[in-house]
């Protein structure tokens, strides 16, 4: 679920951006989703996700010594998770030919900087959609036998 929901805040953070950008012009509704769709899966998000496992699985296990602060401390968690990994990742990718060559922390920093927000964003959502689902404790009725 918390996957499901980063995703699409990734997608829908890329489709506001691509249609705020000025030197793109107007660019209609489903040519959006597309790019961001495709954006998505090639430029690390995903992948992002799938190495987000083992990290998370740490977060997880150290969440017993803040356990009053589990609201602040998954989404937090999730967003500094999903930063690093994504920028990682959209360093590491496949790059169009038409793209000049650059080193990873180059690539690092460029995905930083426009990207940065929407995989900040994309954690967040993350962590609280885990913190909701996962680890709020919800009182339940006791069973009478």
């Amino acid at each position: 679920m918390g996957a499901t929901l980063a995703s699409l805040m990734y997608v829908g953070w890329f489709m506001e951006f691509t249609r705020s950008d000025p030197d793109v012009g107007q660019i209609d509704f489903g040519f959006r989703l597309a790019f961001a769709s495709f954006f998505w899966l090639t430029e690390g998000f995903a992948l992002t996700l799938f190495l987000m496992i083992a990290p998370w699985s740490l977060v997880v296990s150290a969440y017993g010594k803040f356990r009053r602060f589990g609201l602040f401390y998954f989404p937090a968690a999730g967003a500094l998770i999903i930063f690093i990994l994504g920028c990682t990742t959209a360093s590491i990718s496949w790059k169009p030919l038409f793209v000049e060559d650059q080193t990873f922390l180059e690539g690092a920093a460029i995905a930083a900087q426009r990207q940065g927000l929407g995989f900040g964003l994309a954690g967040i959502a993350f962590g609280v959609c885990y913190w909701l689902f996962g680890e709020r404790t919800i009182p339940s009725q006791k069973k009478q036998v």
